[in-house]
């Protein structure tokens, strides 16, 4: 194993039970047993080793969205289902989902999804690693106005709206996440706080969907 495998894998392992802004990197190369010197070696600082690592917790959310594009013609259905997955996995791992897609470098989440899955081929035999670094590879308010504008076209919205209505979709969303982010590990309060998104959702839908 490579260094670089042995300090994702580590940091990766941490992650499961501290949060990303209690990891000390010095923590990190004692693990490894090398300096803090050789993970400047292979990350540009310990946030982007951090990223790599947070990779692995988004495994499931990538299976469960290549399943809903290939099976979700419609693109309102596909949007709310989207969403659906992405809370399920977010308010499990709050910290996670924020360094990933608000942090620092959620600009380079593409970029750093694939090179991951080079890093670590093995665990890509479940995935579309085109699929998934092409999809990543833009910011969560451009993704989601993708799929809102698809249903503009459709006709489930207005396309003066479709901007505005995106754009209250991932505000909404990120708020209640940080709203949760103190007790999301408390029982129950992952499930609750995914659930309460959705009908927040459905009811922001249902305001600007054209009857």
């Amino acid at each position: 194993m490579s260094k670089k495998n042995e300090l994702i894998i580590k940091t990766y392992e941490l992650l499961k039970t501290t949060s990303p802004a209690d990891i000390k990197i010095r923590t990190i190369a004692a693990e490894c047993h090398c300096t803090t010197t050789v993970i400047y070696k292979h990350f540009d600082d310990l946030d982007h080793l951090i990223l790599f690592a947070s990779v692995k917790f988004l495994e499931n959310y990538i299976i469960d969205l290549q399943t809903i594009v290939n099976e979700k013609s419609d693109p309102l259905e596909m949007l709310v289902a989207m969403w659906k997955h992405f809370a399920k996995y977010a308010f499990q791992t709050v910290d996670i989902f924020e360094l990933l897609f608000w942090g620092k470098y959620k600009e380079r989440l593409g970029d750093t999804i694939f090179e991951y899955y080079q890093i670590f081929p093995d665990e890509m035999k479940k995935l579309d690693g085109l699929f998934t670094s092409v999809f990543f590879n833009s910011e969560i308010k451009s993704r989601n106005y993708m799929i809102v504008h698809r249903a503009a076209v459709a006709g489930y919205f207005s396309y003066d709206n479709a901007e505005m209505l995106s754009d209250l979709q991932v505000h909404l969303f990120y708020g209640l996440l940080k709203d949760y982010q103190p007790v999301y590990r408390l029982p129950g309060k992952a499930e609750e706080g995914a659930e309460y998104y959705m009908r927040m959702l459905n009811a922001v839908i249902e305001k600007f969907r054209i009857k």
